[in-house]
């Protein structure tokens, strides 16, 4: 399995758990795991494109880095933000006061993350996946 892929696989597994902690109501959690999901898909974006990734972990900085699915995120740029705030609240009760403006994550707020992790995790997949071999005339 190529680096790239590992990732990718990591971020699947990541949204599995996602899921599973929405529909358990366990939201700060999910959100926590969906921005992991963009992190990790954006990660493996950059391995198999053939460039290194940086050790960070802000998904809007990440998503700078890959201008070959920029225009396919901007109508997601909101999304990318809030899921960048879920990287410390979320996991920490003595975190940055008012650093998440509700107080803790929503249902709202863990199934606008989950949506916009899929869509990541898809789009990534969908621009690293070859196109099928076409059929030569013969």
């Amino acid at each position: 399995m190529q680096a790239h892929e590992k990732w990718l696989t990591k971020a699947e597994e990541d949204l599995s758990f996602a899921s599973l902690g929405l529909r358990e109501q366990f939201f700060s959690h999910a959100c926590f795991l969906c921005q992991q999901v963009v992190e990790k898909s954006l990660k493996g974006f950059l391995l198999g494109s053939g460039r290194p990734y940086p050790r960070q972990h802000k998904v809007v900085d990440l998503v700078s880095l890959c201008p070959e699915i920029q225009a396919d995120l901007e109508p997601l740029k909101d999304e990318l933000k809030l899921l960048d705030e879920f990287y410390v609240p979320t996991r920490y009760p003595d975190a940055i006061p008012g650093s998440l403006p509700a107080g803790s994550p929503s249902l709202d707020d863990a199934q606008t993350a989950f949506q916009t992790a899929s869509a990541v995790l898809d789009l990534v997949r969908t621009k690293l996946t070859p196109p099928p071999p076409q059929p030569t005339k013969g």
